[in-house]
């Protein structure tokens, strides 16, 4: 017999919930999947139905977050399909609804991992249509690192600068140096992405 959805998503949030509070207090190579479910309350084997190893239950959290943010996202983009201001306003607003698990994805031990997911999401779930060129690669992944670099060391340190001054800060990098590097190219850019 099947368990009732509700009842699976409730066993995998509360070990996700087990993790990212044991995430705070120590390291994610420490945490050990019996710290995990002594206090989710569930044995090692209720772990694996839903995780094969803590960097899946990891890539799973990442994904939720990945989700949640294309759905705040999906009317933008067919807006304006841009790495602009708006853009960066969304998903860091998306930060900010969980920052205890954003923290901990966040973190110097996952940050890079972290953020080059952000990069591939962005780029693969994004309508922004730019030439397939080595140049327009560097520079897109420059940006994005950048900016999503600056986003976690401003949620780390307790926002070290406030959104609005953050924001101010990723549109003039778009508008001073992303969209010319990607001009650069010969590339108009457009609404709908660069022609």
């Amino acid at each position: 017999m099947n368990k009732q959805p509700e009842i699976t998503d409730a066993t995998r949030e509360a070990i996700l919930t087990a993790f990212f509070q044991l995430a705070k207090i120590k390291g994610i190579r420490q945490i050990t999947i019996r710290e995990i479910t002594n206090l989710a309350g569930y044995n090692r084997t209720t772990f694996y139905r839903y995780f094969e190893d803590i960097y899946a239950l990891i890539e799973y959290a990442e994904d939720d977050f990945f989700r949640n943010t294309q759905n705040a996202l999906r009317e933008q983009f067919r807006e304006n399909a841009a790495y602009n201001r708006q853009f960066f306003e969304t998903y860091i607003n998306c930060c900010h609804k969980n920052p205890d698990r954003i923290a901990v994805l966040m973190s110097e031990e996952n940050r890079a991992h972290f953020i080059r997911r952000i990069r591939e999401n962005i780029t693969e779930n994004s309508e922004m249509q730019i030439a397939d060129t080595p140049r327009k690669k560097v520079v897109t992944n420059i940006f994005l690192s950048g900016v999503f670099s600056a986003v976690a060391v401003n949620l780390q340190d307790r926002k070290t600068l406030s959104n609005e001054d953050l924001l101010e800060i990723i549109q003039k990098l778009f508008t001073d140096w992303y969209l010319p590097q990607i001009k650069e190219e010969g590339i108009p850019y457009t609404k709908k992405g660069i022609a």
